[in-house]
């Protein structure tokens, strides 16, 4: 199972784009070591990637909405907040359970389904702003 980066996901923020794609090779990443039957402490590894990387990421988005007075900061801080407390919870799981085929599941779809949402929504919702305030 790969997570395909598709047109729809794009911001026309270049540096987003690429952040984004990064995450996403990240999360692939982990998803073919999950499906090669890779063990915890190879899956650890990468989870770690994946946690650095997005930390990385939100700090960068943050920092770009607090330049430009983004009135949805909050909102962004808050869900990016309650990712990282999701990622790691799913690494402490891995960590006491080994890489069980449902926790996999379980962490491929909340994955899939937090970044292609935060992207199409919040993501898309900024960079409408941004394209406002320079007109």
């Amino acid at each position: 199972m790969r997570f395909e980066w598709k047109k729809e996901l794009e911001t026309s923020i270049p540096a987003l784009d690429s952040h984004h794609q990064g995450i996403f090779n990240c999360i692939n990443n982990f998803f073919q070591k999950c499906d090669e039957g890779g063990g915890a402490e190879e899956l650890i590894v990468l989870f770690d990637s994946l946690e650095s990387y997005t930390r990385k990421h939100f700090s960068y988005e943050e920092n770009l909405q607090r330049y430009n007075n983004y009135p949805g900061i909050d909102e962004q801080m808050k869900q990016h907040a309650l990712f990282l407390s999701d990622l790691a919870e799913l690494k402490r799981i891995l960590e006491t359970t080994g890489p069980t085929k449902e926790l996999t599941m379980i962490t491929k779809g909340k994955l899939i389904r937090w970044f292609s949402h935060h992207i199409k929504t919040l993501d898309k919702e900024f960079v409408d702003f941004l394209k406002a305030k320079q007109l």
